[in-house]
This record gives structure tokens, C-alpha cells and sequence, in this order.
């Protein structure tokens, strides 16, 4: 097994805010409403694409579908608990391959537990090549108790784990409060082959050691760049600022 550890720096996201947004969402989710398979928004206007093609809408069982140029996305209700537990499955179909996700939502007004797991599919080649599962798991108490005040966690509020049949990853992140109203976070990476491949990625995973660790750098400074320019154009919205952008999105 190979470890790579690397920290990044990044705007901090309010858990007030955080919450305001998703229940936003999830206030307009309860003030829509479908008619003949259409999703109407409160307002009466239908969000275009999108269609209810099985059950009642906001009811276990409830299914929704978009389908445009670049694929189509089949959303399943499984649980609709407005203050207690969301769940859905989530299907992705694009030229590119396919998405399975299984998203369990916890305590949504205070977003106590994100837990996301699933498999993917890439188009073309060996299909046993191509496949990819996994899962994640972030914990908003923990998180924004180690990024706000410094709390040490037991565990690492944000961790998951990524299967090929030739190896397997993990991730763990752990924040800590910074500077100018930031994050510090902490990303550790371990990465090791799987049965009979074991021996031979250790050797490699070892020589490789020095590039993917540049390219994890990469990456990881690559997406804390695209939050810090992101953020502060989202946190300039209120709740109604938010309620306003969403339906904006939403309306033909």
C-alpha cells in the first residue's frame, strides 16, 4: 500500500448557508407539484425536460426523468422524510458510459450524514476493465466541528473507498480552521493493488511514487481553486436570493 497526503486551502462554506440552500430546495421540491406527468414549479410553470413517469410525486416509489443531448438521468424516490431522511437512486446514462447511485440524506435540516455509494460503467472496452465501485460518507457534524472550532475527530468526517479489480483507494479529508475565514484541509490517499495483483502494484505503485503524488497535487489544487472562485458569488444570496437563483435555473 501506497499513502499520499496533501493539504489544500480553501474558502470556508457556513453551515447556515449550507443548510439555507438545501432547504431552498427542498421547500420548492414540497411547493411543486406534477400534472400529467409534468413538473410544475409553485408558480404553474413546467421545469422543461423533466417528467414524473412512475408514481406519486414526493412518495417512495415516485420516479423522474430528464433526458436531453447528453444523456439521461432516472431518479427514484426510496424515502421522502422533509426533516428526517432523504434517499433516492440515481441512474445516469451517457455516451460515455453509466452511473448507479445509491444518496441517503440524514437529518436534512442540519445535514448530519451524507452517505453516497454506487458503480460506474465507462463505454467501450473490457467491461470487467472499465467498472468502478464505491462509497463516501461525510458527517456534517464532525466536519464543521473540526473546520469551525478545531475539534479533533475519532474518525475523518469525510472518508470513502474506490474498487477497480486491479486495486483499490481510499480517501479521508479532515479540515481544520485557518486564516481570513478559510479551511485547511487535509487529504490522505492510500492506494494498493487487490488478490493476486497485490505484490506486483506494491513495486509499481513504489517506482510511480513521486508522479502520482504531482498529479494528486494537481488535482486537488485544481479543485480548490474552482471552490474559492466559486463560493463568494454563491454566498452573496440569501434565502431568497437562492430561491430566486433556482427557479431562474429551472424556468424555460
Amino acid at each position: 500500500m501506497v499513502a499520499f497526503r496533501h493539504t489544500v486551502l480553501v474558502d470556508a462554506l457556513p453551515r447556515p448557508w449550507c443548510a439555507d440552500a438545501v432547504g431552498v430546495l427542498l421547500d420548492l421540491a414540497g411547493a411543486s407539484r406534477a400534472e400529467a406527468g409534468r413538473l410544475l414549479l409553485p408558480d404553474g410553470s413546467a421545469v422543461p425536460g423533466t417528467r414524473l413517469a412512475e408514481g406519486r410525486h414526493l412518495r417512495p416509489g415516485a420516479v423522474y426523468t430528464t433526458e436531453d443531448d447528453a444523456g439521461t438521468v432516472r431518479v427514484r424516490i426510496r424515502e421522502w422524510n422533509r426533516h428526517g431522511r432523504l434517499r433516492a437512486a440515481v441512474d445516469v446514462r451517457t455516451p460515455e458510459g453509466h452511473l448507479a447511485l445509491q444518496v441517503a440524506l440524514h437529518g436534512a435540516d442540519r445535514l448530519r450524514l451524507l452517505e453516497l455509494s454506487g458503480r460506474a460503467q465507462g463505454a467501450g472496452g473490457r467491461p470487467a476493465s472499465t467498472a468502478f465501485w464505491g462509497s463516501a460518507v461525510l458527517r456534517g457534524d464532525a466536519w464543521w466541528a473540526a473546520a469551525d472550532q478545531g475539534r479533533a475527530a475519532r474518525t475523518p468526517p469525510l472518508h470513502g473507498r474506490l474498487d477497480h479489480r486491479l486495486f483499490r483507494a481510499g480517501i479521508q479529508a479532515v479540515p481544520r480552521p485557518a486564516d481570513l475565514g478559510r479551511w485547511e484541509v487535509g487529504v490522505t490517499v492510500t492506494v494498493r493493488g487487490r488478490h493476486l495483483l497485490r505484490p506486483v502494484a506494491a513495486v509499481v505503485l513504489r517506482v510511480a511514487r513521486r508522479r502520482l503524488h504531482r498529479s494528486l497535487a494537481r488535482e486537488l489544487g485544481g479543485m480548490a481553486a474552482r471552490w474559492n472562485a466559486a463560493l463568494p458569488g454563491l454566498l452573496r444570496h440569501d434565502r431568497d436570493g437562492l430561491r430566486a437563483a433556482v427557479l431562474a435555473e429551472l424556468r424555460p
